[in-house]
Order: structure tokens, then C-alpha cells, then sequence
């Protein structure tokens, strides 16, 4: 027995030891290798270094080298040292099933083949070159009957060492250990691996031809991956065969992986380095609840659009544990510095600060659409078509260093622009596929604005509140938008400046305030033409970060009600070019109707100020009260037309340089169309005024347009007002009608006292310069009253009418005047009052007074301090007065002639004295000039001058007199104003019949 025993065991001493030197004999001969490798050489080949087997189908190897080639990849597997069992009976399928493998420091390497009839994948040029394989070896069609092909299959594979990997286009050094079991089928190129358990470090990882993505990482974690071939798996697909949870501590050198793990984030490129740690769950492509992931990133940057923000803080990645369908990416800025790139189309080469500051935060919710279903996407365009996306931008209050970069927020078309100083801007951003919504703060103390041509400086609140919805159509609203402005000081730009009224020619330092506040909107968005087949919303999101909110607004058609308060009108005057030197005082409330017709106020656009204090400047008048006022805009383009209606009641008019007004119970309305705007100096204005009524509280007040030193002047009296003038800058017309009661008029050293009606007639002229033709008009004076010897206080009798012929008026103060008129009076008494230190001695002068109804004219130019009468005639066949005469500021003279038939006298007067001479009057007064020739020297006469000769003249005398007093030969006495024949008492056509 125990012989038996002895030789059954030195009989398996003797077979173990023939095992084991032919079977290492064998493992280590050239043609074991040769004859392995000639069994499918296309397909799959192996060689070693050295290898040896302590017991039946257990191998070790040393420095294993293989590769291999399936219809769609090429492959390589190096390895330091492997050791294996092999199971023969599958070897007779085909099969190569190994189990309890054992790998370590491997070196993997997949290749897709390139298609036999397209183009070569685009990162092709970073793929691994698999050893002795043909690169540009086409793929071929994995064949109908795969029985006679190899498959590998490895049961519980455990691999340790340092190992490496380049599949595709990614390619890393990875640490560490792997379990798991493989299989590869050589014909189709079919991976896969089952119950596969990590623990490596990832110490670098490269994908294409960007930089190293992680260095020094850490994985641990379970893995599965299902059968799938590389070559027919692209692009997203990739992501979606492996199933892992895992825990990560991974320094990383940029966050391109994020891309990977939450495609839609190709909107949002974000960069940077640092540390990510956490656990990542994949299922099929995509992240499952439980994954929470964390990088601390230092010099942090994300970029949307033309927006940029860079400084250091974290990016938290994370699904939601009870509803894996919603994942959130927060990226969170500790210290941030936004800036706006430069347009390059603009010529800009230098990137404008938004803000800095700390505390911002921007979030990416993504929500499957249809949680039931995976992706099947291969593009990040196609995904985006799967999930919802909402994106949040936070902005706490930061610091801005210039205003000038947000001009962005207006269109171009409004001439609007922010120049400069500093201030705080807080804000939120947010984008959903239907929605979108932005709130921005923006304040500042010294705010540098410009308008046009006008700039201010001031203390700016802009407050937008913006939403666009996506419903029927494109909606824009602007509800709640608010645009405060304090402290304003409005300052006109004169060099090349626009011309303006004298009055209006100066820069405002005056402070001002204004809110603008929209209550409701109703706007339309087009979507432009390159984004034609996309959804609006992210087409408006791409135009607001690449040309900002003002670019949105100025496709915005549609209706903006708002309420604006402020604190001057002026800034009407200012839209309006100020035409004839247009003012406006006054606050309050302004209900605003704005009409948008691409971004631009169009015709209905209206502003509305209810009943308030207001006060309207025109020319060299100023109207202040209560009333209301209504801009329209009537037409738009670049040529716009507007409208301004001013109505006034319980109102005084006064001159601008007038310190209290003159004229009051002022009920007015003017209407202002503006045509142009843009033609410098309102030149296209029509101004229609209309007065309803106005009582002159003291007529005295007009003395002001009376030349100095002027015989005539207003003691007292009340008036009305009315009229109805039109006025262009170089047209006037209209008539106005003003009727005093008991007005007091002194003459010379006389008073009058009576009724007075003007009626104004403006035929023609220039409102601008404040010239204009009244030919047409006329004074009448009823029951007045002469005070005097030849009259009587007590017989309000007397009246007078002057019908102007060709008059021109310039209505300054003092005025200019070119006047000819026609002349009819009841009697002549307020000019025989001259001559009452005569008419004792003069008997014949008494006879004067009996003339009734007499007619005559009048010639009188007034030129500022100057006043000079021409001619004036008042007569009749057997009488007449002429007049001729000159005042000054520091000089007054005249000279009258009186006729009694044959009989004529001629009074001098000059600075209150008085002569009367009879001989050679007519002679003499043909031949006085006023202003030109002097009259003769008065000498001692007195102011009640006597007559030189003290006695009637002689019948010759009067013959003489009479002579030279005839029609023919004072012809120019006898004529009126236009050359034709004086009127006679009973021809004159402005004859009183009244008492």
C-alpha cells in the first residue's frame, strides 16, 4: 500500500515536473507565439517577455504586449505582469474565457476606425496609433455569421499598479485598482464590463487637444459598464454607457468636464481651477439622485455672451435626491470683477468694466422634459430640445467704476447716453424657455447725462423691471420700471450750438428732479431674422448679451402708460427747440401715454398734465396761472412733429423783464405745432394763441413803450384783452381788441378822460424779431372828457378814431414805430388847448372850436427815444390844424398851424415854451423840418407865449396868410397818408355819429 502510494505520488512528482518544463518550455518558445497569433492575425495577437504556469491553466506573464483590430476600432493592452486561468472547453467555441485575472501597471489604447466612405472624425489627429495597425485602415461591416470569431471574456479582472489609458481623443494616467469582469468580442469590437469596483487616483486627463483637465484626483466607486462598441458610440452617447457611483477628490486645472456632465452648459463656458470633491452617480448617460459635486475654484471665470466675470469662489453640481429629473448648477463668485467685451465691429479694443464687487451668483436649473425617457440626443442642440432650462443670474449692490458702459440700456435711436461717473448697480436675470425677466438697479450721486445736444449732471435711479413672455406673440412688459433723477443742473452746449431766443441763451444751473414711472406696457418683440427657425426667448437672451437691453427695446412696438413727475416743464421747451423762445414753468404729474413703434416714440405719444401752476413764456412775455397742458406727438421719423396745447385761467401777463406783472385775470390757450424739431431754433413752428380774456390793471404800464419825454402819456385806468394771434418765427397774423373804461390820458399839460377801445389788426411779419404790420387798425376814444378853458369836465362828450393805413409796428420797449392814419374827431378842442395864452387875442382862433366832425391824418415815426410827427391835419374847407413836431429824451418841440379861413397863425413850442406868430405862418411851417431844421430861437418867450405883434392882422396880412395856406400849395396838409384827398366832414368813412 504504501508502495502505491509512494508511486502514485512520484508518478504526479514526475508528471507536475513535466508539466512544468513543458508547459513553460512551451509558453516561452517563439513559435507558441507564433502559432497563437497565426489563429486570427487581423483580429487579435499577444506576445511576451516571459511567462510560466505553477499549476494546470493558471498563467503568468511578464510584459505583455497585444493588440488587436475589430471592423470599427483598433486596440492595445500592455501590461508589466498579468496572470491568468484559462477555461479550455470554451476555447473549443471560439471563446477565450479567463478568469481570476490579474493585471498590473496596464497601458490601454482604443482607436475608431474611419468610415470607408466619409469624412474622418474632426479629432481624429488625437487619436492613439495602435502598434502595427494601418491608422487609415477603413472600418468594414461586422460580418453575418460571427461564429468562428474570438471573444474574450475575463472573469473577475483585478488590476493594480500605475496604469494609462487613451480611448479616442481621451487619454489620462489613472493609479490605483479596477475589479470588475470583461468581455470583447474581436469581430463586432463589442465592450464590456460587469461589477466593476474603482479605486484609483486620477492623475491626469486630457481630452483632445485641450490642457490637462485634472491632475493628483481620486476615485472610488462601483462601475458597470454594458456591451457597446467604441466606434458606434460618439459624442454624448459616451457618457451614457457607463453606470457609476463614485466619491471624487479631484484637483482639477479647468472645469471643461463640466460640459461633459451637464451638456447645456455650452451657453455658459466657465473656466478656471481648483478642487472638486463629491459623489457622482451615473446611469445611461445621466446623473442620478445623489450626485453632489463641489470645485473651489481659484481665478474663476464665466462667460455669457459679451459679459465676463472672473475672480475666485465655488461651482456646486447637483441632482435633486427626490426627483432625479432636476439638476442645479450654482456658481457662486466670492470676490467678482464683470466686464464687457470689446465690439469689434464697433473698433473697440479694450474691455469696459460693469461692476465689482462680491456675492454673485448665477444658477442653472435643467429639468427633463419627459422624466420617462432617456435621452437619446447625440448633440447638445439635441438635448436642449429634451430639458427645460431656467438660468438665474444674482447681482448684489456692486460698486461701478463708470456709467458710461450701460448707455447699453437705451437704443441708439433715442440720442440718449450715460457719459461717465460712478455708482451702485444691483440686479437679477432670469431665463426660462418662455420667460424672461430682468431687474436691474442703477444708482448714482453723479451721473453725467447726455440728451442731444444737452448734458446734465445729476443723481440717477434707474430702476428696470423687465419681462418678456412668449405666448401668441412676443411680449415685452415694463411694468414698474422707474427712472428717478435729483439734483439735475441742465447745462447747453453753445459752441456750434443751436440758435435760440435771446432770452433762452444761456446755460441752466438751476437744479431740477424728474421720475419717470411705468404703470403699464403692452410691447411687441420681433424675432430677428437670423434667429428665425429658434424659439424667442433664447434668441432675446442671445441679443441682450451681445448688444445689451437697449437692442431689445428697440425692436419693442406698442404702448407704454407711465406717470412723470417733475419738478420744471422747461424740458418741453427744450424737446420742442424752444420756437420764439418758448419757456414752461411749473411741476407736477404728467400722465404719459408713450407710443413705440421700433424702439422709438411714434404719433399718439402723448403727455398729459392735469389742472396745476404753469407758466408760459412766448417771445418777451411770460403768462403765469393755472392750467393744464397736453404734448402730442403728431408724426415721427427724423423729422418728428409735435403738438403742444397750454391752456391758462386766472392768469397775469407780464413782460420777461417786468418784475411784477401788468396785465391779470389771463384766460388763455396756445397751441404750439412743431414741424421740426431738429430745425435749429424752432424755424418750422406755428404757435397759435389764443386769449380769451385779461383785464389791464393799470394803463400806465404801457407808458413803457412810449419814447421818453413824449407829449402824450397813460395816467390810469383798467382795460380788457382779447385776441387771437398766429405766429410763425418770420409770419405774424391775428388781431387782438382791448377796450379800457375811464382811462386817463395827459396831453402835453392836459387830461383826458374817456372810453378806449383798440382794435389790432395784424395783417403780417416777423414774431421773432417782434415786428408787424397793423395796417388796418384803429383807436377810437368815446366820452371823453377835455379838461381846460375850451373844455368842459362836465361833458363826456368828445371822441376820436385813428384808422391805421400802413403801419408797422416793432413792439419793444420802447417801440419803433412807422405809423399813417387817418384822423376823424368830434371837435377840436384837446388841440386848441395849445392855444389858450392866444386866444384872448386872437379872436378868430375861437372860431376853431366851432368845427365839427373834422377829419385829417396823421404821420408819426417813432424810433425807440425818438418820437417825430411827420404831418398831421385835422380841417375842413374853412379851417384846418396842421402839426409837425419832434420829442426827445432831452428835447421836445413842435409847431402847430392853425387856419380860419384866410387867417392863419403858427404856434412854436419847444421844451414848454411857447410862441405864437402870425406873419408868414404857412411859409414858416412848410419850411420846418422836425429834427432837421431848428425852429427859431424863442428867446424870452414864455411858456404861455404872447403874441409878437399883440394885434389882429392887417386884411393884406390875411390875404397873404391865406395865399400861402391854399391846397395847392400845403398840399401835403390836404392829402392823407396813402397821397389820396383828406376826407371831408361829410365823406369822412370813419365818422362817429354818436354824441
Amino acid at each position: 500500500m504504501n508502495k502505491l502510494l509512494s508511486r502514485s505520488i512520484g508518478s504526479l512528482l514526475v508528471l507536475a515536473a513535466l508539466y512544468l518544463v513543458f508547459v513553460n518550455l512551451t509558453l516561452n518558445l517563439p513559435t507558441t507565439r507564433t502559432v497563437l497569433n497565426a489563429l486570427q492575425p487581423e483580429q487579435f495577437r499577444v506576445t511576451w517577455q516571459h511567462a510560466w504556469s505553477l499549476y494546470p491553466l493558471r498563467v503568468e506573464l511578464d510584459g505583455v504586449v497585444a493588440d488587436g483590430q475589430a471592423p470599427t476600432e483598433q486596440w492595445q493592452v500592455d501590461a508589466r505582469r498579468a496572470a491568468a486561468s484559462v477555461s479550455l472547453l470554451p476555447l473549443l467555441k471560439g471563446e477565450l474565457r479567463i478568469h481570476d485575472l490579474d493585471l498590473e501597471d496596464i497601458d490601454l489604447r482604443l482607436r475608431p476606425r474611419p468610415p470607408a466612405d466619409g469624412p474622418q472624425d474632426a479629432l481624429a489627429e488625437f487619436f492613439p496609433v495602435i502598434r502595427d495597425r494601418d491608422p487609415d485602415a477603413p472600418a468594414e461591416a461586422a460580418p453575418q455569421d460571427p461564429s468562428g470569431t474570438l471573444v474574450l471574456e475575463i472573469d473577475d479582472i483585478q488590476v493594480r499598479g500605475e496604469h494609462s489609458f487613451w480611448v479616442s481623443h481621451i487619454r489620462g494616467s489613472t493609479p490605483g485598482a479596477v475589479r470588475g469582469s470583461f468581455r470583447m468580442e474581436t469581430a463586432t469590437g463589442r465592450l464590456a464590463l460587469a461589477g466593476g469596483a474603482l479605486d484609483l487616483a486620477l492623475t491626469s486627463l486630457t481630452v483632445g487637444p485641450k490642457q490637462a483637465v485634472t491632475d493628483a484626483a481620486a476615485i472610488a466607486g462601483t462601475i458597470d459598464i454594458p456591451p457597446f462598441i467604441v466606434s458606434e458610440t460618439k459624442g454624448l452617447e459616451m457618457m451614457r454607457v457607463p453606470d457609476l457611483d463614485a466619491r471624487i477628490d479631484l484637483p482639477v486645472q479647468n472645469l471643461d468636464f463640466l460640459a461633459l456632465l451637464m451638456p447645456v452648459l455650452d451657453e455658459i463656458r466657465l473656466s478656471g481651477r481648483g478642487h472638486l470633491r463629491g459623489r457622482l452617480v451615473l446611469s445611461s448617460g445621466e446623473m442620478l439622485g445623489g450626485s453632489d459635486l463641489v470645485v473651489e475654484a481659484h481665478e474663476l471665470a464665466m462667460d455669457l455672451g459679451r459679459y465676463d466675470f472672473s475672480g475666485d469662489g465655488t461651482i456646486e453640481l447637483k441632482v435633486d435626491p427626490q426627483d432625479e429629473a432636476q439638476a442645479d448648477l450654482l456658481v457662486r463668485f466670492e470676490q467678482v470683477r464683470a466686464e464687457l467685451e470689446p465690439d469689434d465691429s464697433a473698433g473697440a479694443n479694450r474691455a469696459q468694466v460693469l461692476f465689482t464687487g462680491s456675492g454673485l451668483t448665477a444658477q442653472l436649473h435643467a429639468a427633463e422634459v419627459d422624466p420617462t425617457t432617456t435621452s437619446t440626443a447625440e448633440r447638445v442642440e439635441e438635448l436642449a430640445s429634451e430639458v427645460e432650462l431656467r438660468f438665474k443670474l444674482d447681482i448684489p449692490s456692486m460698486q461701478v467704476p463708470d456709467l458710461a458702459v450701460y448707455s447699453r440700456l437705451f437704443p441708439e435711436d433715442w440720442d440718449l447716453a450715460l457719459l461717465g461717473g460712478t455708482g451702485t448697480v444691483a440686479g437679477a436675470l432670469e431665463v426660462s424657455a418662455d420667460r424672461l425677466s430682468l431687474n436691474l438697479d442703477l444708482a448714482s450721486d453723479d451721473a453725467d447725462l447726455r440728451y442731444r445736444d444737452d448734458h446734465a449732471t445729476a443723481d440717477l435711479l434707474l430702476r428696470l423691471r423687465a419681462r418678456v413672455e412668449d405666448s401668441a406673440t412676443t411680449n415685452l412688459r415694463l411694468d414698474g420700471t422707474e427712472l428717478r433723477i435729483e439734483d439735475a443742473r441742465l447745462a447747453v452746449t453753445h459752441d456750434g450750438a443751436k440758435e435760440r431766443h435771446p432770452s433762452e441763451r444761456r446755460p441752466s444751473s438751476e437744479p431740477w428732479r424728474a421720475n419717470l414711472k411705468i404703470s403699464d406696457s403692452a410691447l411687441r418683440l420681433p424675432v430677428s431674422g437670423g434667429h428665425a427657425d429658434a424659439d424667442p426667448i433664447p434668441a432675446i437672451a442671445e441679443t441682450l448679451q451681445d448688444e445689451g437691453f437697449g437692442a431689445v427695446l428697440a425692436g419693442a412696438d406698442g404702448r407704454v402708460s407711465a406717470v412723470l413727475t417733475v419738478s420744471h416743464l422747461d424740458w418741453i421747451a427744450e424737446l420742442l427747440d424752444r420756437p420764439l423762445g418758448l419757456s414752461l414753468a411749473g411741476a407736477g404729474e404728467l400722465d404719459t401715454e408713450i407710443v413705440l413703434t421700433n424702439g422709438r416714440a411714434d404719433k399718439g405719444t402723448t403727455l398729459t398734465m392735469p389742472r396745476e401752476p404753469l407758466s408760459l413764456g412766448i417771445l418777451e412775455h411770460r403768462v403765469d396761472g393755472t392750467g393744464t397742458a397736453k404734448l402730442r406727438m403728431e408724426h415721427a421719423g427724423k423729422r418728428p412733429r409735435f403738438r403742444l396745447n397750454v391752456a391758462l385761467d386766472d392768469a397775469r401777463l407780464r413782460r420777461r423783464d417786468e418784475s411784477e406783472p401788468s396785465i391779470g385775470e389771463v384766460r388763455m390757450d396756445a397751441e404750439i405745432l412743431m414741424i421740426d424739431s431738429l430745425a435749429h431754433g424752432g424755424g418750422s413752428a406755428d404757435i397759435n394763441l389764443k386769449l380769451h380774456s385779461a383785464r389791464v390793471r393799470d394803463m400806465s404800464s404801457y407808458n413803457a413803450y412810449l419814447p421818453a419825454n413824449t407829449p402824450l402819456s397813460l395816467v390810469s385806468g383798467e382795460a380788457t384783452l382779447a385776441g387771437d394771434l398766429r405766429l410763425k418765427p418770420n409770419r405774424a397774423e391775428g388781431q387782438l381788441l382791448l377796450a379800457g373804461e375811464d382811462i386817463r390820458v395827459r396831453w402835453d399839460r392836459q387830461e383826458l378822460s374817456g372810453d378806449l377801445k383798440v382794435e389790432l389788426l395784424v395783417r403780417d411779419g416777423s414774431a421773432k424779431d417782434l415786428r408787424f404790420d397793423i395796417t388796418g387798425s384803429s383807436v377810437l376814444l368815446e366820452g371823453f372828457r377835455v379838461a381846460g378853458a375850451a373844455g368842459s369836465a362836465s361833458a363826456p362828450d368828445w371822441h376820436g378814431r385813428l384808422q391805421l393805413d400802413k403801419t408797422q409796428v416793432r413792439w419793444h420797449k420802447p417801440m419803433h414805430l412807422d405809423m399813417q392814419a387817418y384822423v376823424t374827431v368830434k371837435d377840436t378842442r384837446p388841440f386848441v388847448e395849445l392855444l389858450d395864452s392866444v386866444r384872448g387875442k386872437h379872436e378868430w382862433i375861437d372860431n376853431l372850436l366851432t368845427l365839427k366832425n373834422p377829419a385829417g391824418h396823421l404821420r408819426l415815426t417813432v424810433d425807440a427815444d425818438t418820437a417825430v410827427i411827420e404831418d398831421a391835419m385835422l380841417g375842413a374847407p374853412q379851417l384846418g390844424i396842421h402839426a409837425k413836431g419832434r420829442s426827445a429824451a432831452s428835447d421836445r418841440e413842435a409847431m402847430l398851424l392853425v387856419r380860419w379861413h384866410n387867417l392863419t397863425g403858427a404856434m412854436a413850442l419847444r421844451n414848454g415854451r411857447r410862441q405864437f406868430d402870425i406873419l408868414d405862418a404857412p411859409a414858416r411851417f412848410a419850411a420846418y423840418r422836425p429834427g432837421k431844421t431848428p425852429l427859431r430861437d424863442l428867446g424870452a418867450a414864455q411858456t404861455d407865449a404872447e403874441d409878437r405883434s399883440g394885434t389882429e392882422p392887417s386884411s393884406a396880412a390875411a390875404k397873404h396868410a391865406g395865399t400861402h395856406f391854399s391846397h395847392e400849395e400845403v398840399g401835403s396838409a390836404n392829402t392823407g397818408p396813402s397821397g389820396r384827398q383828406r376826407p371831408t366832414p361829410t365823406q369822412n368813412p370813419f365818422l362817429d355819429d354818436g354824441p
